[in-house]
């Protein structure tokens, strides 16, 4: 069930909490008023077993006890008895059967007294068996009547059997001056007035108390991750203002808490980037010094041979140190999203076979066999040339590079159902060991010493072979054992005249 829009304001909880707390309240003063000072007095145990069980048998004992009795004997009996009913808050009244007149009463000043007379055939319906002292009021226009508060009737006879008297029990009016009448609303109004403010202070006092606490709360987080507790969050399950400030808060604490790893990690490969740019580009360039200075102080001295022999050792050194350089801002190229990618289509064996032709010195100076298999049919791709010709390079160097002598590197292209070529360069070397091959794609990470030891390697080649085949929407992985080689595995996607021509 969805709620209306507005119902999720901080407003409308707030004045519906206020309100929901204000009937509560309301209803429990009424329940108290309806319980006090609005029902009637109630009867205890003991005067609740005389009304029931003991007042009807009390007072025909007690008419059988006035049979003949002149009006004296009568108030005799009435006070007597009267007096032992008093704390039931109960009077008798014995009536002349004749004319309704009271003829004594256990109580002169009470109400019969003023009333004077009751019908005398309204008394002896109420003789009768069958009359109902609970349902029937004589007098319905008041309810406060005499006749209304008779709850037992008895008849008085005389020696003969005649009714002669009307013996009577009611229960005692309440009485109230004219000024316990006219304070008592004023009474009722004053306490409603300050249940009500009570109710108003303590209610707001509670509402106000709910919506500090979750401000404190997002105070208190506010604070701890101004003192740099990037982890902590606060609880927002709430659809009204507040809880979508704390979910913003979480939203810009887990953003800030990952802007901030972010960066350590950029300043750790920082520091590592300068440490290995710095071991890398010192190494050539202290040999090129020594080489250097070896010449300038034996130039004179050295054959032809050996002059030249250094001549080549610096030339190799300054090459690797333009590679390096070359690495390095290719790479920052592609961390910049600054690369250029032109994606034509073209078919993949024209450019396995000229990239393996730039690489036939270096294998032929190790011995080793450069070759690839490529199935007649295979379907051009889209891609861009230039770079996926960088990473079939960068590839097969290392192949050739980390490679036993006689050894051979292989480029394998296959068609996958799912539309696009997948391309595999395998070589028969030592192989990567598991720990390294999760991190081959880092950048100046060389792998395992068995690999490294076999040639100059800045660990470049495939962190940058990993960024261009991301960039052609695919993943450079890599599968080996020690001992057995490793194959680098990534998918170019087909081109589309050539996926047509497949189907149809």
């Amino acid at each position: 069930m969805s709620w209306p829009r507005g119902t999720n304001s901080l407003h409308f909880r707030v004045s519906a909490l206020f309100l929901i707390l204000l009937v509560l309240v309301g209803a429990v003063y009424y329940v108290w008023m309806e319980r006090t000072v609005f029902s009637p007095p109630r009867q205890d145990a003991i005067e609740e077993h005389w009304y029931a069980e003991l007042a009807d048998a009390e007072l025909d004992s007690l008419a059988a006890l006035a049979r003949g009795a002149p009006p004296e004997r009568l108030q005799e009996l009435a006070s007597e008895y009267g007096a032992s009913i008093e704390s039931f808050r109960a009077e008798i009244v014995f009536f002349d059967a004749a004319a309704g007149q009271v003829l004594a009463s256990s109580r002169p000043d009470s109400l019969p007294a003023a009333v004077g007379a009751v019908e005398p055939a309204l008394l002896a319906d109420m003789v009768q068996p069958d009359w109902n002292f609970d349902e029937v009021y004589p007098d319905p226009t008041n309810i406060d009547a005499y006749v209304n508060r008779i709850f037992h009737v008895a008849a008085v006879r005389d020696p003969q059997g005649n009714v002669t008297a009307y013996l009577a029990g009611s229960w005692q009016p309440l009485i109230f001056s004219e000024a316990d009448v006219a304070l008592d609303p004023h009474r009722l109004w004053l306490q409603t007035a300050l249940i009500g403010v009570s109710a108003s202070f303590v209610i707001g006092w509670l509402v106000m108390a709910w919506l500090t606490r979750r401000l404190r709360s997002l105070s208190a987080a506010t604070e701890a991750l101004a003192a740099g507790e990037l982890t902590r969050r606060v609880r927002a399950t709430s659809p009204d203002e507040i809880g979508r400030l704390g979910r913003d808060f979480n939203t810009m604490a887990a953003r800030l808490e990952s802007l901030v790893d972010e960066l350590r990690t950029k300043e750790l490969f920082q520091r590592r980037l300068i440490a290995n740019i710095s071991h890398d580009l010192r190494t050539p360039l202290a040999s090129v010094r020594g080489y250097v200075d070896t010449l300038s102080l034996r130039g004179d001295g050295m054959t032809t041979s050996e002059s030249q022999r250094y001549l080549t050792i610096i030339g190799d050194n300054l090459a690797h140190l333009d590679r390096l350089v070359d690495h390095l801002l290719q790479l920052s190229r592609l961390d910049a999203g600054q690369a250029r990618f032109q994606f034509e289509d073209f078919p993949l064996p024209e450019l396995v076979d000229s990239v393996l032709a730039r690489c036939q010195v270096p294998a032929e100076a190790k011995r080793i066999r450069v070759g690839s298999d490529c199935p007649d049919g295979l379907p051009m791709v889209n891609a861009d040339p230039l770079q996926i010709a960088q990473v079939l390079q960068n590839l097969i160097e290392n192949g050739i590079k980390f490679g036993h002598e006689e050894g051979e590197v292989l480029v394998i292209a296959r068609a996958q159902a799912d539309g696009r070529v997948e391309v595999a360069v395998r070589d028969d070397g030592p192989g990567i060991a598991v720990a390294d091959q999760p991190h081959i794609f880092e950048r100046f990470f060389s792998g395992d010493r068995s690999r490294s030891r076999k040639g100059h390697s800045s660990g470049l080649g495939l962190a940058i072979s990993a960024k261009i085949v991301e960039e052609h929407g695919s993943q450079l992985t890599v599968e080996s054992q020690p001992g057995h080689g490793a194959c680098f595995r990534f998918r170019l996607q087909a081109a589309q005249s050539s996926a047509q021509a497949s189907q149809t």
